[in-house]
């Protein structure tokens, strides 16, 4: 006898308070991160990122530092005295020979000083003008960083949505391999392989079986670094399909060299580099010259007679002296200072010029490369859309005995080879475009 709906509703509550409910029902989907999001994310939040902001906070720190009107803080000094003191008496006695008296007094005292160091060479302004160099250079590279971090993100998005679509491909073609063997049985005989064909279908259903289970671990393993730098708690993000994330059309190259040379991040962390190592080298020139310290001490000595009854207080000396210090640096090892920190800002000078010659040069390369790649992968990813069509009249072909099995594995093999060959174009594209932001300084994906 059929039950009646509000038995089996009964039924199915008595079983939810028993059971619990099916923890399908309460789980939740895996937090989604757009392709825009987890390059912001990368910009502002990565770990690089985050350790560039704090060498930031450490130039800044250092430039406060700089704006102070004394190198050093003032010292003072205290001590206190403890000894002896003898005091020798010559005398003569009747025959005539000189005899020694000596005594110990004891003797004790204290003194307090203060002393400044001064500069008087104009070490200051210096100071400050290289500390606001190296935080210029610090900007600059924090910029840098953001890029970095933002194409490291842009290639691990791309290349773990591009192992999503090639695992899901290569899900779709078991499918298709196994509706074969369901459909070949066990008394398909190829035309040329005979039996052997079943054999041949068996082995290519365990090598899709095992290049789609490499193409998931690899795909995981990016989908962690991936969690790590945009800095969230999943390592089970859901992505963007791979079709779409779009391919952005590029600015004029003259406007992208314009860009470049007005804010291109890789030279504006040479040229505040430079900056800092030139006021380095007039700062270890200026220090040639004698820093003053002037100081203040006074005090107290007090010598007494050592007897138990006196007549006349103890002797009492109080002193006060001030001068002033002159290091002679220029006699010194320190003088070669100077010609070092030359030699530094030089080579930091050659550096600069080098990266601008080289960064002329790769701007075009890569504007050029991406162009190239950019038409590359809209060719082959219309291509392969098309191709994929014809599979299942390929799969009749090989059933009617039209084509070989082995004709069939190879055509799945050559599409195979021009997906993966798309990925790799399609992961060509993406460096070149982050290469071309680093070089002018401009987000140029939106």
């Amino acid at each position: 006898m059929p039950l009646s709906i509000m038995t089996r509703v009964i039924i199915y509550a008595f079983g939810v308070l028993i059971l619990g409910y099916p923890r399908s029902h309460f789980a939740e989907p895996p937090p989604s991160l757009s392709y825009t999001d987890a390059l912001s994310a990368a910009h502002e939040n990565s770990p690089d990122v985050r350790i560039a902001t704090e060498d930031l906070n450490i130039a800044e720190a250092e430039k406060a530092k700089s704006d102070s009107f004394v190198p050093q803080a003032p010292s003072i000094e205290a001590s206190v005295t403890r000894g002896t003191s003898k005091d020798s008496i010559e005398a003569l006695d009747y025959n005539y020979t000189a005899q020694t008296n000596g005594q110990k007094l004891p003797m004790k005292g204290w003194e307090v000083g203060i002393s400044q160091k001064f500069e008087i060479a104009g070490e200051r302004g210096l100071r400050q003008e290289e500390m606001g160099a190296r935080k210029r250079y610090f900007e600059a590279r924090l910029s840098s960083q953001q890029l970095q971090s933002r194409a490291q993100a842009r290639e691990l998005y791309l290349q773990a949505s591009l192992l999503q679509e090639w695992e899901q491909h290569l899900s779709e073609h078991l499918v298709r391999f196994y509706r074969l063997q369901a459909r070949f049985g066990g008394g398909y005989i190829d035309r040329r392989l005979g039996s052997y064909s079943l054999v041949a279908l068996n082995m290519g259903i365990q090598t899709l079986k095992s290049e789609r289970d490499e193409v998931r671990t690899l795909k995981e393993k990016l989908m962690r670094e991936l969690s790590i730098l945009v800095g969230q708690p999943s390592a089970t993000l859901k992505l963007d399909a791979i079709d779409s994330i779009k391919m952005p059309d590029l600015p004029p190259l003259e406007e992208l060299r314009t860009a470049m040379e007005e804010n291109g991040v890789l030279l504006k962390e040479k040229r505040a580099f430079l900056e800092s190592r030139v006021k380095a080298a007039d700062l270890e020139s200026r220090k040639l010259w004698p820093a003053p310290s002037l100081f203040l001490y006074g005090g107290e000595r007090t010598l007494n007679s050592g007897a138990q009854i006196t007549v006349s207080p103890a002797n009492r000396e109080t002193y006060m002296r001030a001068g002033i210090q002159l290091p002679l640096a220029f006699l010194g090892p320190e003088r070669q200072n100077s010609t070092i920190e030359r030699q530094k800002a030089e080579k930091a000078r050659v550096e600069l010029e080098a990266e601008t010659s080289k960064s002329a040069l790769q701007l075009e390369a890569s504007y050029r490369n991406y162009e190239s790649f950019r038409a590359q992968y809209l060719q082959m990813h219309n291509f392969l859309i098309r191709a994929e069509r014809f599979f299942p009249a390929l799969e009749q072909a090989l059933m009617g005995r039209r084509i070989t099995y082995f004709e069939f594995w190879g055509e799945h093999e050559r599409y195979h080879a021009l997906f993966q060959k798309s990925l790799d174009v399609r992961l060509n594209a993406a460096r070149a475009l982050s290469e071309l932001e680093l070089l002018t300084g401009r987000v140029l994906e939106k």
